[in-house]
């Protein structure tokens, strides 16, 4: 297995969560080639739960995380055809919130059941996969819990880790839906600033930047910016959950979705700007590694 780079690429990281949510499948395809080339396949690898439960939670039926570069890249490639379903993204996202005691995810019906147990299950997860572990379930909902606490375990942060335990939970719960794939169209020219976003310091300093300029808040563009740019998916399937988490967290910005979607285009033309010259690198990086992969045979994975 190639070594890490000593400086991780956080860019090309948080780019490749973008390119899969916009269902681009040609960069995907060049962003793993990036990142497989600069040695953090490891990381690849261990994101990939991360991607799954936040991003289509139900590919959790079909999700491995083999030490393989082609077994990876192709469950990365199926999640791009996904109709994403962010029902464990919401649920998972309210009850980290709620964790850290926040009480206004209460919606006060019995939905908010669901919340406090989620929230429990992040602050004892140990006494939760045993709860999941447990239950009486058919063979699907048992293969959903099974690899999403091996997700649970890979992910990093606790958001993360929520996002798992949300996805084992709702396939208790509930009837667990259908994947839904499309066919993919790659964007012309895709945005590569997006992948420049509040998760990199390059990112995070160009929207406080562009919210000074306008006179907003700082810390309400960054999660403007995530909501209405980081976050969007080419398609969508209903996810309550979701839409709940967004409502909720308007309201804690103290806006309406409309309010909140404006302002973000004020913000957008300055954020791009300011982006300019690091989109043009990071286009660059991507391109590039192409290219030498293709003049180093022995470097390039099989799938391509």
């Amino acid at each position: 297995m190639r070594k890490a780079s000593p400086d991780t690429d956080q860019i090309s990281r948080s780019l490749l969560q973008k390119v899969i949510r916009r269902g681009d499948y040609e960069m995907t395809k060049k962003t793993i080639n990036y990142i497989i080339a600069n040695g953090d396949f490891d990381w690849l690898r261990k994101r990939l739960a991360v991607v799954t439960f936040e991003e289509c939670w139900t590919y959790g039926l079909e999700v491995s995380y083999d030490k393989d570069e082609e077994i990876i890249t192709n469950h990365y490639l199926k999640i791009v055809k996904t109709i994403k379903n962010k029902n464990a993204a919401g649920l998972g996202s309210l009850a980290y919130a709620l964790s850290a005691g926040d009480n206004s995810v209460f919606f006060g019906n019995n939905s908010d059941k669901a919340i406090k147990k989620i929230s429990e299950a992040i602050k004892r997860p140990k006494d939760f996969w045993d709860w999941a572990r447990n239950q009486n379930l058919d063979d699907k909902r048992k293969k959903i819990v099974e690899n999403a606490d091996k997700g649970f375990r890979k992910a990093g942060w606790p958001w993360d880790r929520a996002f798992a335990q949300a996805a084992a939970y709702l396939a208790i719960t509930d009837e667990i839906p259908r994947t839904e794939y499309i066919e993919t169209k790659s964007i012309k020219e895709f945005p590569y600033w997006v992948g420049i976003d509040k998760h990199t310091q390059e990112g995070k300093q160009a929207i406080r930047e562009a919210a000074k300029q306008i006179s907003f808040n700082a810390n309400k563009a960054l999660w403007l910016a995530f909501y209405f740019e980081s976050a969007k998916c080419n398609e969508i399937k209903n996810s309550p959950w979701w839409d709940r988490e967004i409502s909720w967290r308007m309201k804690k910005l103290e806006l309406t979705k409309k309010e909140g979607e404006n302002i973000w285009e004020q913000l957008k033309p300055i954020v791009i700007e300011l982006l300019k010259t690091e989109s043009e690198k990071l286009k660059e990086k991507i391109e590039k590694t192409k290219h030498i992969l293709k003049n180093n045979p022995t470097t390039l994975t099989t799938w391509f």
